[in-house]
């Protein structure tokens, strides 16, 4: 073969080489950013569920104002939610103490239906989890805390 035709061969065997590095590069980025939105979203609902915990009900809203926004009260100025949620992703329930069982007051936060984006060409579009993140906790006996 001549010198000639092979000095192109190097550029275009790089470039090759380039474009299957930059994909994996993209799609670690992609992985990477999934596993991180669903590991805050864990977590925005373990303190939701410990702030439930630790004060007395006062209702569904506190809760999930504390998902949305990281504080009980809804915001003055309208934003979205933590990571784009909405109110309709956010599902609280709340189970009662009964005379027959005192011990078994628990309160439960669910993120439904989150939204991921992609960074990667190939894959721009929006995954929704069909997963929900849950996280349940008893309520301590409120009463025995003011002793």
């Amino acid at each position: 073969m001549k010198r000639s035709s092979r000095k192109g061969q190097g550029l275009v065997e790089g470039a090759l080489v380039f474009l299957i590095f930059a994909g994996l590069l993209i799609g670690a980025a992609d992985c990477g950013q999934v596993v991180f939105a669903h590991q805050s979203l864990v977590e925005r609902a373990n303190q939701a569920t410990r702030w439930a915990t630790l004060h007395p009900w006062q209702g569904y809203q506190p809760v999930v104002n504390m998902v949305l926004y990281g504080q009980p009260e809804e915001p003055r100025e309208t934003r979205p939610g933590f990571l784009g949620l909405s109110a309709e992703n956010v599902v609280v329930r709340y189970q009662p103490a009964t005379p027959e069982r005192p011990d078994d007051e628990t309160v439960s936060v669910s993120i439904i239906n989150y939204e991921s984006h992609f960074f990667s060409p190939w894959l721009a579009r929006t995954l929704v989890s069909t997963r929900p993140v849950l996280v349940s906790a008893p309520m301590p006996r409120h009463t025995a805390m003011l002793r």
